[in-house]
Order: C-alpha cells, then sequence, then structure tokens
C-alpha cells in the first residue's frame, strides 16, 4: 500500500555516511495530491492481487538491487555484532540492577541481624556469608547470585543456611543448555520453573519455611491441646465443604454432635475436647459433619495417625470398615530411638524391596518386629545398604498391595502400630542400613467410608472436580488436584511427617507417570520425543508439587545430603533425575522399568533367542540418567505373571531342586539356575547407578505374588515368603542365595555400581553373536566376561583389556557353591594380558569360557601396554585360540559351523 502511494524518481545515487560501502539510495520525490477516490482504488487494488496493478500516473518502484556477495556478508556480520552488543548492554543492566537489589537485600539482613544481636547478646553469631565465594565487591552473593526476599521473624541459623539456593543463571536452565534437544521446550520448561519459584514464594510469604509449611502435621489432626490442661485434646481438619463438623468416638458413646467445631473462611475446622470426655490414647473415633444440602456423614478423620478395623461388640465379628485411633502413648510406650539418621548415603545403594505384610512363612501378616528381628539381619548378611518398604500408608483394601492408599498419616495397622514401625526403621539404621518408604501420591482410594473420597461430602476436597482429571481411568481411584493450596499441605506433610516422626531415608515415589501427564499415561507408548513431555500434556501443578517436595527434602541442613528420592516414570521424560534449579523435577534416581519386562519376555523364549547383542540392548536401552536397575521387582511376579526363576524352570521347581537327585540335575533347573544368576550378573553391571531386588527373589523364590481376597478365597498362599527353602543347602535355592550375597560383596569392593554415576555407562566392546560372548570394563578395573552359549566352552578365547597386567577371578557364576559345575579354579587362573591390540583395546588376554556362565576379574598387578609397530584390525584370529588344537573345534571365530542356534 505504501509502495503504491510513493512516486520514485530516478536521481543520482547518495552515499550514506554511516555506511563504509557504497550503496545506492533512491530518495522518494513528494507525491502529487490525489482525490480521495483514487486513493482507495489504488488500496483496493493493492489489496486483492499479488501482482497488483500501479494506477496511472504512478511510477513502479524498480527491483532491488542485489548486494555483492562480500558486502551482504559483511553486512550480516554487522547487524549480528550489533544485535549481540544490544544484548550485552540489557544484560549488563540487569546484573547491575540485580546487584543493586542484593546490596539492599545484604544490608537489610545485616541492620535484622544486629537488631537481634542486641535484642540476644547470647545468641550465637549467624554464619557470616563474607567467607564465601563473591561475584563483585560491592554486593556478597551466595551461590544463587542473589538474597531470598523475605528474613522470618524467628529464623534459626540453620533455616538461614537452607535458605540459600540455586537458582537459574540469567533466566536459563542448565537442563537444556546440556541437552540441545530441549532448546525449543525452554519457554515451557522455564515457564513450569517460575510456576515453582511463585508458589515457593507463596509458601514462604504465608508461613516463614517451606519446612514450616510442611510441618502442619503438627497442628491438623488430634494433639493435645497447646497450652491447655493435661488430657485436654484439639482437633484441627480441613472440610470446606461441611456446613456443620464434630467429634465423636468410643469416649463419648459415639454422640454425634456434643462436641461441634468452628470454621474459618478457607473452611478449616477447629475444635477442642476436654480431658473430661475421656478422650485418651487409644480412643476410636470418627468425624461426623452436615453438607449444605442437609445430608449427615461419618468419616476416618483425615489427618489420623493410626486406624483399626472394627468388630461388632456382641459377636465379636469382624466388619469391612475401619476407625480412627487417637496415638498419644505415654512415654513408657514411645519407642525409644537408639541410632540417629545416617547423614551420608552411601557409594552405591543396594536396595532390598520388602512388604512387611507377607516377609512371613506362615498364612498371616508379618509384623514390623518380627521382620525387624528376622529378616533385617539376613538382609545385612547379604550385603545390602538400604531397605525400601512397601505398603507402609495405611489401606483398607489388603489385596490393593498398599497402592490404595486411605489413610496416608497411618501405619498398615496389620503389621503393628506406630512404635512398632518406628523400632524397624531404629533396628535399620542400628545396621547401618537406610530405610527407604514407598509413597503414593499420584492418587487416593476410592474408599469414602475409611479414605478421603468425598471427605467433606462433594466431589472436591483435595481432589480435581472434574470427573476427567479427578478419576484414574484405568485404576478407579482419584487423583490429586496439586494446583490447590491445600492439597500441597496435605502432601508436604505427609512427606515431611515420615521423614521426621519415623526416620525414614528416602522415598520412592509411585506412579509419577500419572503424575506428570493429564492423560495419565494411559494408552500412550511415549516414542513421540519430547513433544509428548512438555506442552498441553503436561501437568505442570503436579511438576511443580514433585519439585516442591524434592527441595523440601534437600533443604534439611543435617540429613538432607543423605536423603534419596526415587521415580517410578516410565514415560522417559528427560529431567525427572535432574535439580530443581536446573529445570528437572530434583529426583537422584529413577527406576530402569524397561529392562525388567525385555528379561522377562527373554525368559519365555529358548536358548538361540539369547544372543549377546539382544542381551546387551535390552540392558542398556535405558534413559541415560541415573538409575536404578534391578531384574525383577513386586511387579514382575504379581498374579498374572511369574518370579524370573519360576518362568525360566517351571513345574520343575517343584520337585527336582534338590541337589542329590538320583536322576541327576534336571535339565530346566541346571539352565534356569545358570541363567537366573547370568541375568542378576548382567544387569547389575551394566544396567544402571544402584540395584533392587525384591524380597525372596535373590533366591528365586518360586511362584507368584498374590494377596488374600474374594477371587482367591481370602488365602494367604501366595502372600508370604519361604524362607525355609534357602536354608535348605541340599537344595538350588541356597547356591542362589550365596551367589547373590557374593555379587552384592563384589560391588562393594570393586565399586560395579559407582563407577556408572556420571553417565558413565560400560561400553561393551567385544559382542559376537556367532560365540555367544561379551565383555566390559566396569568398576575398579575389573573385566566382566560372559558366554551365553548353551553348550559351547572356549578354552582359549582372547578378549580385549583396556590396561595390561595379571587378572584375578573375582566372581564366577559356574563355582561349585553358587550351584555351578566349578569349572575354573579360581586359585590356579590368573591370566595375564599379552599382545597387540584386541577388540579396539589396548592389548588381549586369553581366558577359559565355560557355557552358560559370566566372571568378573580384577586387575591385581598392572604393567605398560605393549607398543606395536602397526595398527592390528580386529579379526577371527582374535576370537579364538591362537593354535595348537583340532581346526575343527569351533572357538567362536566365525564360520558356518559357528552359528549355533
Amino acid at each position: 500500500r505504501q509502495t503504491s502511494r510513493t512516486i520514485y524518481q530516478r536521481e543520482k545515487p547518495t552515499r550514506m555516511a554511516t555506511m563504509r560501502a557504497s550503496v545506492a539510495v533512491r530518495t522518494p520525490a513528494p507525491r502529487p495530491a490525489m482525490r480521495r477516490a483514487n486513493r482507495r482504488a489504488c488500496r483496493i487494488v493493492c489489496e486483492a492481487t499479488d501482482n497488483p496493478k500501479v494506477p496511472e500516473g504512478l511510477v513502479a518502484p524498480p527491483p532491488p538491487v542485489p548486494l555483492p556477495p562480500e558486502m551482504e556478508a559483511r553486512r550480516q556480520e554487522l547487524a549480528k555484532a550489533a544485535a549481540l552488543e544490544a544484548k550485552l548492554k540489557v544484560q549488563a543492566a540487569k546484573a547491575a540492577s540485580d546487584a543493586a537489589k542484593a546490596k539492599a537485600r545484604a544490608e537489610t539482613i545485616a541492620a535484622a541481624e544486629a537488631a537481634r544481636v542486641a535484642a540476644d547478646p547470647a545468641r550465637p553469631a549467624r554464619p557470616s556469608m563474607g567467607d564465601a565465594p563473591v561475584e563483585s565487591s560491592e554486593a556478597p552473593h551466595d551461590a544463587s547470585g542473589s538474597w531470598d526476599e523475605m528474613i522470618p521473624e524467628n529464623e534459626t541459623d540453620e533455616e538461614y543456611v537452607t535458605r540459600v539456593r540455586l537458582r537459574p543463571i540469567h533466566g536459563r536452565l542448565a537442563l537444556c543448555r546440556n541437552e540441545p534437544s530441549l532448546m525449543p521446550y525452554e519457554h515451557l520448561l522455564y515457564g513450569r520453573y517460575q510456576r515453582f519459584e511463585g508458589r515457593l514464594e507463596e509458601i514462604e510469604k504465608n508461613h516463614g519455611t517451606l519446612q514450616a509449611f510442611a510441618e502442619s502435621y503438627k497442628e491438623y489432626g488430634l494433639h493435645p491441646k497447646p497450652d491447655g490442661a493435661p488430657g485436654d485434646v484439639r482437633y484441627v481438619e480441613y472440610a470446606p465443604g461441611a456446613k456443620r463438623l464434630s467429634l465423636m468416638g468410643d469416649f463419648n458413646g459415639w454422640k454425634a454432635w456434643e462436641f461441634e467445631g468452628e470454621r474459618d473462611e478457607f473452611g478449616k475446622w477447629t475444635l477442642d475436647v476436654p480431658a473430661a470426655a475421656g478422650l485418651e490414647h487409644g480412643s476410636q473415633v470418627r468425624v461426623v459433619m452436615e453438607s449444605h444440602d442437609g445430608r449427615q456423614f461419618d468419616r476416618v478423620p483425615a489427618w489420623i495417625q493410626r486406624i483399626v478395623q472394627c468388630c461388632d461388640e456382641e459377636s465379636g465379628e469382624m466388619r469391612c470398615y475401619h476407625n480412627g485411633v487417637y496415638h498419644d502413648p505415654p512415654e513408657g510406650e514411645r519407642n525409644e530411638w537408639r541410632h540417629e539418621k545416617p547423614r551420608v548415603r552411601p557409594a552405591s545403594l543396594r536396595i532390598y524391596e520388602a512388604h512387611v505384610g507377607m516377609s512371613s512363612e506362615e498364612t498371616r501378616c508379618g509384623t514390623y518386629r518380627e521382620f525387624a528381628d528376622e529378616v533385617l539381619p539376613r538382609v545385612k548378611e547379604l550385603g545390602y545398604n538400604c531397605v525400601q518398604l512397601m505398603a507402609v500408608a495405611d489401606h483398607a483394601y489388603y489385596a490393593s498391595f498398599g497402592y490404595q492408599v486411605t489413610n496416608f498419616f497411618a501405619a498398615a495397622h496389620r503389621s503393628g502400630g506406630p512404635e512398632d514401625l518406628k523400632y524397624l526403621v531404629d533396628k535399620c539404621h542400628g545396621m547401618e542400613m537406610q530405610c527407604f518408604m514407598d509413597v503414593v501420591h499420584a492418587h487416593a482410594s476410592d474408599n469414602a467410608i475409611d479414605g478421603l473420597n468425598e471427605f467433606d461430602g462433594t466431589g472436591g476436597h483435595l481432589f480435581h472436580e472434574d470427573p476427567w482429571m479427578g478419576w484414574h481411568g484405568l485404576w478407579g481411584t482419584r487423583m490429586f488436584d496439586f494446583g490447590k493450596y491445600e492439597t500441597l499441605r496435605f502432601l508436604l506433610s505427609n512427606i515431611r511427617y515420615w521423614s521426621e516422626e519415623f526416620k525414614f531415608d528416602g522415598f520412592r515415589f509411585d506412579g509419577v507417570t500419572a503424575m506428570l501427564y493429564k492423560h495419565r499415561g494411559i494408552h500412550w507408548d511415549f516414542i513421540g520425543g519430547h513433544a509428548e513431555f512438555y506442552g498441553d500434556h503436561a501437568d505442570n501443578d503436579a511438576c511443580v508439587y514433585l519439585m516442591l517436595a524434592n527441595q523440601m527434602l534437600r533443604d534439611d541442613p543435617k540429613f538432607g545430603p543423605a536423603a534419596v528420592t526415587i521415580a517410578e516414570d516410565v514415560s522417559g521424560q528427560t529431567g525427572v533425575c535432574r535439580p530443581v534449579w536446573h529445570g528437572g523435577l530434583g529426583f537422584d534416581l529413577r527406576l530402569s522399568m524397561g529392562p525388567p519386562d525385555h528379561w522377562a519376555r527373554l525368559a519365555h523364549e529358548p536358548d538361540f533367542n539369547w544372543s549377546p547383542s539382544r542381551v546387551v540392548g535390552l540392558v542398556t536401552g535405558r534413559n541415560p540418567e541415573p538409575a536404578v536397575s534391578y531384574l525383577e521387582s513386586h511387579d514382575q511376579c504379581l498374579v498374572g505373571d511369574k518370579t524370573f526363576a519360576f518362568t525360566l524352570m517351571d513345574a520343575a521347581m517343584y520337585g527336582c531342586m534338590s541337589k542329590s537327585r538320583p536322576e541327576g540335575v534336571h535339565p530346566a533347573v541346571e539352565r534356569g539356575v545358570a541363567l537366573h544368576k547370568m541375568a542378576r550378573l548382567l544387569q547389575l553391571t551394566l544396567g544402571g547407578e544402584a540395584w533392587l531386588n525384591f524380597m525372596g527373589n535373590e533366591f528365586g523364590h518360586p511362584e507368584w505374588v498374590d494377596f488374600p481376597r474374594e477371587g482367591n478365597g481370602e488365602s494367604f498362599q501366595h502372600a508370604r515368603r519361604q524362607w525355609s527353602l534357602r536354608d535348605n543347602d541340599d537344595l538350588f535355592y541356597a547356591d542362589l542365595e550365596r551367589f547373590d550375597g557374593a555379587l552384592m560383596r563384589s560391588d562393594e569392593d570393586c565399586k560395579l555400581l559407582a563407577s556408572n554415576r556420571g553417565g558413565f555407562t560400560p561400553t561393551v566392546h567385544h559382542c559376537k553373536d556367532d560365540s555367544g560372548v561379551l565383555a566390559f570394563h566396569v568398576g575398579a578395573n575389573c573385566l566382566v566376561v560372559a558366554n551365553l552359549h548353551p553348550h559351547e566352552s572356549y578354552p582359549f578365547y582372547r578378549i580385549g583389556s583396556e590396561r595390561a597386567g595379571r587378572y584375578e577371578l573375582v566372581l564366577d557364576t559356574d563355582a561349585k557353591q553358587f550351584g555351578g559345575w566349578g569349572r575354573i579354579d579360581p586359585e590356579v587362573t590368573k591370566p595375564e594380558t599379552e599382545g597387540g591390540p584386541c577388540d579396539w583395546q589396548g592389548t588381549g588376554v586369553c581366558l577359559y569360557l565355560p557355557s552358560r556362565s559370566a566372571q568378573i576379574y580384577r586387575l591385581a598387578d598392572e604393567w605398560d601396554v605393549p607398543e606395536v609397530d602397526e595398527y592390528v584390525y580386529h579379526n577371527d584370529n582374535d576370537l579364538g585360540y591362537a593354535g595348537g588344537y583340532d581346526d575343527e573345534y569351533d572357538t567362536g571365530g566365525g564360520g558356518d559351523d559357528a552359528v549355533w542356534f
């Protein structure tokens, strides 16, 4: 439009003073007067056609004169330099503004500290920030380059230190800088991080610190009344949908409206029960409410710390619902803590996943004290340094395996009381082991009688009111609304409660995939890349909650460095195990959930499918972030599936596991025992930075797991562990357990798992499907070799070695004490490297490789790698023996006879 209105005339080119090169510029002449009708016609023609016609009387502009290539390149270079200079000026201005703000905050902190010292001279001095590195001499900075906005009135020194948090530098996320493929999504990730900071600022503005907000469990629920008479009890509950609220129980004969509460503007109810009412430790209680439409109903208090199954007072029969129990034991009945929580996490985590209820061999629920006194010593003897407890939070439906929680602050009542659980955790710390808890915060049971569903008579409360968001389509459970302030209070307080009151060292977050996405991961295979992880699919409120939970645990100045969080995420989203200030969710580890399912499928297949390339692919095909490796957890052996050992050996485990059978070792048992050990060794050394084993699978527990339910006649037959199988030395179960203990000790001595940290995944430098052999370096100068061939053994097999020296045998799956044939004598097996390069390594070593076996060799003595004059290519001779044997013997070096499938 503007072009059509301008008259261009050819005039002499003028040289611009601002440009170094001469560029022809055509100056427009003043346009003549044009009537309104002509201007309108010109505008219509120009807008309606791609090639507008120039009205009569106007001169069309000439085509632009292209610049020479060198001048165009120079022009672009100058434009980029100008843009960079402008960007640097903006950053400098922002840095100056931040420095001024930091200086003002530093002066405010100094003034506040001086006032505190003047008010209380005996108070210890706050740690000086002057000793910390500073970015400039104008104002001291913390590690994040900024000071916190608020200074709580009664903030302690430890709380002050925890407030110094790391933040992104110049508004850029390290997660995206280190992962270029995330650059198109940086605005989404940074928006998520800003939402986290906004929520954190809101919490700190209202409560001072995130820790104080998470200590709401000390206020909500049933507690002795602060500043009240002995025996007075105060009950606090959040129920915005209730019109009336009262507490009843056996202490007042279950009278509904004797003790009514008062409601504030936010839906928080408070009521006091005097000591004369008789509400004491062990009293059963329920909360009764009236909705705005006149309905009256009763519930178990949401913050209750213990529940008990109801029974008929006349007949004594157990009923299907539960009551809350006021838990305030006298000093003589409280657990006495004898051991402190570890302050440093171990170099490598070897986790023993356990379910206390099914830990007994009898057909009943096991107890916390039985597990602490009978199972924990055996776990410690095997070499595990961490116990992960499942189904800790109480659940009314036992067959849910603890994943349909009804009472989040109550310990599972079938195994004992809260003090018994504390005894178990304390016993674990006394054995120098960490204790983790399997926490379920993605969803809650739909049980409205015992749980949180429709707690205040509405479909919302702590959950989404929208049915599409508020219910899980496959599990039939309620989904939390993490955007609600009170939901964050409830769940963060739950984490803090288990960490402080029960001294759990870490948490495994269940169902993280269902939290991260609005579609809950239902019918999604997550093979579409980053586009499926961020944007409209993401539930950013849930991500913010996970970031807050991890930040809260890290902020603990005493036990924060030892805290461990594990995410059960199957989607493989990048950033789950990256620090919060990097833009990640803040987890330490994620479960490597893909390989166990692949192992389960491979266990059903014949020998010729157990090729080295396939085994290596299924073990190493995982997300590169820190992961917990495992061959099988409770998921792989639930009803409908089998344990890995039972899949390999099947019915032969019922009557053929004896080593003294007259017919000899059953072929299925021989094969299953060998592959069970090899799979565990390869998965541990190649699969991740930590190891997990489900209770009983270390000795190849048979069959499957199935809890008492209506479908199996309420049977405990498959909800127990048959420990007596491992105690019989005539059975292969004892050999499998001995091997597992030796594998754990090998990790401790050779740093097998610790060497995988920092993204240093072992590289399999030898992988030959024709011979069935694979090899790789791992740990402290260790070489792992595995021969998957079902019947071919190689007496003189050359494997590449990164270092030169003499090796010693550390672990052999074929050893007699582990149920093997003992074909390698560790006393005389001292292989030494020799020759030039092999397998693209500096030298090579010749080993005896029995069929269906794996070995770990450690470099005992080291010397210089021999120098060679010319590069030696990898060929078939490097794989087999060096000659002197029968030419017809297959060494795995290639050829038609070497294809053993």
